[in-house]
């Protein structure tokens, strides 16, 4: 059983210390028996570990994130922020990992303070070009993905299209908590304009996009209509089905103008 501890400064530190023992892997490799054209036959294969996160914030009920180990910190802190559990990275005062069976953390929050201000952010508009470009360089991230082909991804990009935080994870909700968590942490969150993410976009993700006040959020896969209505409703522009050189946009769409705009 190994035990970390660490304390959250008030203001932003990149990059903040990875309290998963260097030993924990995100993938392992399993025997199994593969049906080709030469019939059945026994090989092993790489798969990615799913284990579960035991989290007590304050006086929070006790959540368990089934998760793909590392990357830990950021996922709590993301999911602590979407949960409205925190607002501010300055809320966490100490985190204390312990890694044993199962996995689990103790986070000590501040008293609340006065709301954050948060600048209005000004007005946004994307060449759908960017998107795809956007697209290129976010699969290139997904490396547990080439070797297992069983996980997710989100990350996050400013106006101009540099990338701010990335997270790959057994589950959709985590890999966005974690591209969160680390934005929040190193202090670029508000920065964020576009989200990107591997998966369908749903009610949970479009409100994890709206509790961080993100522009624009986009999905390989399509949105649902509560992932739509949560858009309408926060004027986030909202972006599906991105494949090839098309996509659908479902709400929001005069962030997107003409290529001939740009």
């Amino acid at each position: 059983m190994t035990t970390s501890l660490l304390r959250i400064p008030t203001v932003p530190l990149s990059p903040l210390p990875e309290p998963v023992p260097a030993a924990t892997s995100r993938e392992c490799t399993v025997p199994l028996r593969r049906m080709g054209e030469g019939g059945l036959a026994d090989r092993e294969d790489v798969i990615a570990v799913e284990a579960d996160l035991l989290v007590r914030a304050g006086d929070h009920p006790e959540t368990v994130l089934s998760r793909t180990p590392g990357d830990d910190l950021n996922l709590v802190v993301g999911h602590l922020l979407c949960e409205g559990r925190i607002r501010s990275a300055a809320e966490v005062e100490r985190i204390s990992f312990t890694y044993g069976s199962p996995a689990e953390v103790a986070v000590t929050l501040r008293k609340p303070g006065p709301a954050p201000l948060t600048a209005e952010r000004p007005p946004l508009r994307i060449a759908p070009g960017m998107l795809f470009k956007l697209k290129e360089l976010f699969e290139r991230r997904q490396n547990l993905f080439r070797n297992t082909g069983s996980t997710h991804a989100a990350a996050l990009f400013d106006a101009d299209g540099a990338l701010l935080a990335y997270g790959e994870d057994v589950g959709r909700h985590n890999a966005f908590d974690k591209a969160i968590g680390r934005a929040l942490l190193e202090g670029t969150l508000g920065s964020a304009a576009i989200g990107m993410l591997s998966s369908r976009i749903a009610l949970a993700m479009a409100a994890k996009a709206a509790a961080v006040r993100l522009p624009v959020l986009c999905g390989f896969s399509a949105a649902t209509s509560a992932g739509v209505d949560v858009a309408r409703a926060h004027g986030i522009t909202l972006v599906g089905r991105l494949r090839g050189r098309s996509f659908d946009v479902y709400a929001n769409h005069w962030r997107l103008g003409n290529e001939q705009d740009f």
